[in-house]
């Protein structure tokens, strides 16, 4: 079976640019295709994660259980519209529900690996309750390395697989140090399998999805992500 989580260290990581350039080419690649947002924050915004996913291809199959106008942990957006509990059997019944008739299937996680869902529960405790493998997202400007080892052993001790990380806005030309040598201190200090890496986007808004196919198809490892050999990229 396809499938992985889409996760990162903190908010606004990049986790949808990841997650939709991965939907879209495997999508146009002939696999049907589920994403799934257990949990939607700032989902007033003008395009929220489900509606950019989408625009990458309207045949993907989405759904999110839990939508939330505030742009907190979702535990206090739930707190605030009333809702009093997180259900994470419902959750695991939203994502079944979502993956028939596909083949590939996509989760992407709420803020961070670490965020407060429910009492006592984080977004590890839902990644363990789905039973999937993760992909983090690390965007090099706002994850410091300090940040990254400590959230790589929050997973590890926790019990989660990973697969492996993708760094997003990487500058391989870069004059800031530790932005230029970014994949190589995360291998040594976590030892983390750098899958690949995304550039930096002028306009996230109106990206060309072409485009992120095409980056996502030449820059990132897909066929580890899934764990298996893709036949239709020989």
């Amino acid at each position: 079976m396809l499938r992985v989580f889409i996760s990162g260290i903190k908010k606004q990581s990049g986790k949808t640019l990841a997650a939709a350039g991965l939907a879209g080419t495997m999508q146009s690649l002939s696999y049907a295709t589920s994403y799934y947002k257990p949990i939607q924050t700032g989902a007033n915004l003008i395009n929220n994660d489900e509606e950019f996913i989408k625009k990458t291809d309207i045949n993907i199959k989405t759904y999110t259980s839990y939508e939330f106008n505030n742009s907190t942990s979702p535990i206090i957006s739930a707190y605030e519209e009333g809702i009093k509990k997180i259900d994470k059997n419902q959750i695991l019944a939203d994502y079944k529900n979502n993956t028939q008739m596909c083949e590939c299937h996509i989760v992407e996680g709420t803020n961070s690996i670490s965020s407060p869902i429910d009492t006592k529960l984080t977004e590890c405790g839902i990644i363990a309750y789905l039973d999937l493998p993760v992909v983090l997202v690390l965007d090099t400007i706002t994850c410091k390395i300090d940040e990254v080892i400590a959230g790589i052993n929050y997973l590890y001790a926790n019990r989660i697989k990973l697969i492996g990380v993708i760094i997003n806005e990487y500058n391989d030309k870069s004059s800031n140090i530790e932005h230029k040598y970014y994949p190589q201190l995360v291998k040594e200090y976590t030892g983390a399998n750098i899958l690949g890496y995304l550039p930096h986007y002028d306009n996230f808004e109106d990206l060309d999805t072409g485009v992120l196919i095409a980056d996502t198809l030449n820059n990132i490892n897909i066929e580890e992500i899934f764990g298996l050999k893709i036949a239709k990229l020989t």
